[in-house]
């Protein structure tokens, strides 16, 4: 039972865990995708396995925190984009309340933010943010801050932090951001306020830092400038500037609509400013342009969603197959689970009717040995049971083969034991009966006529066999009857006749 117990649970654990890896490949997949789209700025709307995922790993005992981390962060943009932004942002809130110093949530937090134009909610979480999580005013925290209250129009605000921003530059991630965002970001909010004197002066010490080095920011530096000069009315220098701006830009500076249009926009004003007149159809051209560069960004985006689409759609096949294939291991092992435990079973049963049956062929042995054992006190008993043994043909065999271990001895004993022989057929009762009242005394035509009407014939010959000391068991055999229904038998002759359970039936009997 042991044995049978401990493979049931060994299968019951490699099925288990057999669902559990599935689980795992296939939370790690959805992950994988859902950062993969991520990365490239795609939509995540489609990415519904990144939810299961998260739930599967919450769920695990072993906490792996940095899965768990990132799956929220991708469930929260999925959500996002199928327009659930308020349940996206709770969960993004409620994320970065617990990990403040998580970089890439608080800047997908503050993207998504910025693309919903919600620079009030920004500048609340900012706030709070500097309130309750830094200790230290970082540069970082403070450029950001400074940009939101630009844009909520707070420009005093926006100066007054870009001012205390500069004094707290750190490092060298500190440096590269007030270069390449803090310091155009601040020429501009000044320009716009008007200070076109020190909004020229910070421009220019970008141009000076990116001259040679980056070509984009070179030609964006040289456009600013010309913006601030056209606010002097310094059409010139304004010019000097476009046409600088014009010279060095380059294809990356060409197909960024902001930095292309910001230039445009700026020749436009100037050339108005100048002549009183636009060059239409320089506009038109650079319109017609976009929608070109458009189109052909949109065919290449097509060309790699459906790149992507068929990928995906291999990557499903494939999942397809691998879960049927799974289903028939799992069938499979259900299958071998269910035989196992019926074969274990049926061994088991087996073993123990084996076990049975050696027990009762062992009573016969030991009744045969009894009726010829010239030594047993009680010479009665033996003679009745060598007269009962004769008529079941045992005697007969074990005179004419003397030998213990006679095969045609032990095949009828089991013909007895297996009840392939019937008892009944081969016992005579009357012959027997009369045997009873010879060796002890009248005792069955005593029993007869107190219980006859009380007792049934199997129970009348029960009770004769318990006065020839038959045991319970030899009782079973020769009657071929289980041990369960002597015992029953016994019982119910106790209730009968009236008697106490542990009184002897034979010894009452005979009184």
């Amino acid at each position: 039972m042991r044995k049978k117990t401990y493979v049931l649970c060994l299968c019951l654990l490699v099925i288990s865990c057999s669902v559990n890896k599935n689980e795992k490949q296939e939370s790690d997949e959805s992950i994988s995708l859902a950062l993969q789209h991520e990365k490239d700025g795609a939509s995540l709307s489609e990415d519904v396995g990144v939810v299961a995922a998260l739930e599967f790993y919450k769920a695990q005992e072993q906490t792996d925190t940095t899965t768990i981390n990132t799956a929220t962060r991708l469930v929260a943009s999925h959500y996002w984009w199928t327009g659930e932004k308020a349940k996206a942002y709770e969960i993004m809130e409620r994320y970065l309340a617990e990990y403040p110093n998580d970089e890439k949530c608080r800047y997908t937090f503050l993207n998504f933010l910025v693309l919903d134009s919600d620079y009030n909610k920004m500048e609340h979480y900012l706030m709070q943010r500097m309130a309750t999580h830094d200790s230290i005013r970082s540069f970082r925290k403070l450029h950001e801050l400074a940009v939101v209250k630009f844009y909520n129009g707070d420009t005093d605000g926006a100066i007054a932090y870009y001012k205390e921003a500069f004094s707290r530059v750190k490092d060298a991630e500190d440096s590269t951001l007030m270069w390449r965002l803090a310091l155009p970001a601040y020429s501009d909010i000044l320009s716009s306020a008007g200070d076109q004197r020190r909004a020229i002066a910070i421009r220019k010490m970008v141009l000076e830092h990116d001259r040679g080095n980056n070509p984009t920011e070179e030609a964006l530096s040289y456009a600013s400038l010309a913006w601030y000069h056209l606010q002097l009315k310094d059409f010139s220098t304004a010019r000097r500037y476009v046409e600088l701006a014009q010279s060095t830009k380059d294809d990356i500076f060409d197909k960024d609509l902001s930095r292309a249009g910001y230039l445009q926009v700026v020749k436009l004003l100037l050339d108005y400013a100048e002549t009183s007149s636009v060059d239409v159809k320089e506009w038109g051209l650079f319109v017609n342009g976009l929608g070109d560069k458009a189109i052909v960004a949109q065919k290449i985006t097509d060309a790699k969603r459906e790149a992507n689409w068929r990928l995906e759609e291999k990557n499903m096949q494939l999942m397809i197959e691998r879960q049927k294939e799974q289903t028939l291991f799992f069938a499979l092992a259900f299958i071998m689970l269910l035989a196992l435990m019926g074969l274990l079973f049926w061994l088991r049963n087996r073993k123990s009717k084996l076990v049975e049956k050696e027990d009762e062929i062992d009573t016969l042995r030991k009744l045969l040995s009894e009726s010829s054992d010239t030594t047993v006190d009680n010479k009665n008993d033996r003679f009745f049971k060598r007269i009962l043994l004769q008529q079941l043909g045992i005697i007969r065999l074990a005179t004419s083969n003397p030998t213990s271990a006679n095969l045609a001895l032990l095949k009828r004993m089991k013909e007895i034991s297996n009840q392939e022989v019937d008892v009944d057929s081969l016992l005579n009762w009357n012959d027997l009966y009369q045997m009873i009242d010879y060796i002890y005394d009248g005792f069955y035509t005593s029993l007869f006529n107190r219980f006859g009407t009380m007792l049934n014939e199997k129970e009348i010959q029960l009770c004769c066999l318990l006065k020839a000391n038959f045991t319970t068991k030899e009782i079973s055999v020769v009657t071929q009857q289980s041990v369960r229904t002597v015992y029953q038998r016994k019982s119910t002759i106790r209730q009968i006749l009236q008697m106490p359970e542990a009184e002897d039936i034979a010894t009452y009997l005979s009184l």
